[in-house]
């Protein structure tokens, strides 16, 4: 039965093996002297192209469904259809990244193995049904594009980004665990079969004044995803990061993860939202201030990229806002 459930993680364990292998292969590649370094671009995108239709062709014919050590990782037809999705929005920008690789002359053939890790993590965040899994893979996508935001080794301004990632990424994370604290101290499970169980009961009744630290607990993880979304208020770190970081790490950051971490945001909310009705104000709040500050400060700019970073906090803000309401009809508009 064991043997079974690992089946449906093929994928997961396919792209793992092939990060581990374009690592050691192209390492052996650029040291050896008959090759010329400057064809180092195109072989490492072909290497990545080929790994990601590998993947999609996985994912595609899998057809198991199973969960993980206690529903920690849960796979079933929906999450299968979301990474399928989420494997063609990656080779699609592969495309434009390669062309932007090329024009920076990045030229470090570690760029892609780092760019495959950040779909590996992403991939388990839609397949994570824990609080703690979660956790971990949202700090592993995060550690990627730390070094993709400062790969231009001689920029300040790629340096800078990078920087300013890491400390507001770390500063996020401290708060999401303080979160996550509270709600395990109070219910003393992080799972979300078993949340989705226990907030069904009246709060005020069954856990007294432990509810104001669950409610702030909910608060707080919610703020996370609402940071790493760049949803206002929470966008500040957004302009600066996208603009200083190089072209082609601008493009993943404002394309890649935003899929994998909607569908992740959108089972949180279907857990705790029926319980705590706050949620949607805050939710309508943030979406509303995203539309229309995310569209004035776009109007406000000189340079193209700061123009096309507001424009897409604005566009985020729609779908915070449908997702405040929280029906079917706004979920399929999501």
């Amino acid at each position: 039965m064991d043997l079974i459930i690992l089946k449906s993680f093929i994928p997961e364990i396919f792209l793992s093996l092939c990060v581990l292998f374009q690592l050691v292969f192209n390492a052996y590649l650029i040291n050896n002297l008959r090759h010329n370094f400057p064809i180092v671009d195109k072989e490492i995108f072909w290497q990545t192209a080929f790994i990601l239709f590998c993947l999609l062709l996985l994912l595609i014919n899998s057809k198991i469904e199973g969960y993980f050590s206690n529903f920690i990782f849960l796979n079933d037809s929906g999450t299968r259809y979301i990474k399928i999705l989420f494997v063609c929005s990656c080779l699609s920008v592969l495309l434009i990244l390669i062309r932007s690789f090329k024009l920076q002359k990045l030229n470090f053939f570690e760029y892609f193995t780092i760019f495959l890790l950040s779909i590996l993590s992403l991939l388990l965040l839609i397949s994570a049904s824990d609080m703690l899994s979660a956790y971990l893979v949202i700090e592993m996508q995060a550690l990627a594009f730390y070094i993709l935001a400062s790969f231009r080794r001689n920029s300040a301004f790629s340096t800078e980004a990078g920087l300013k990632y890491f400390i507001s990424g770390s500063f996020i994370s401290g708060i999401f665990l303080f979160g996550c604290s509270l709600i395990y101290g109070t219910l003393g499970t992080l799972n979300f079969n078993h949340l989705h169980a226990l907030l069904a009961f009246p709060l005020e009744t069954d856990l007294g004044g432990l509810s104001l630290f669950l409610i702030i607990g909910i608060l707080m993880v919610t703020i996370t995803f609402l940071f790493k979304v760049s949803a206002v208020p929470f966008h500040f770190w957004s302009p600066d990061v996208y603009e200083g970081a190089p072209l082609a790490s601008t493009v993943i950051f404002s394309i890649i993860p935003k899929l994998a971490l909607f569908h992740f945001f959108i089972k949180w909310l279907t857990v705790v939202s029926e319980s705590f009705y706050e949620l949607k104000t805050v939710l309508l709040i943030s979406g509303l201030l995203s539309v229309f500050l995310g569209a004035f400060f776009a109007i406000r700019q000189k340079r193209l990229k700061r123009l096309v970073i507001y424009s897409s906090i604005a566009q985020v803000g729609f779908l915070i806002a449908a997702l405040s309401v929280n029906s079917v009809n706004s979920l399929v508009g999501v």
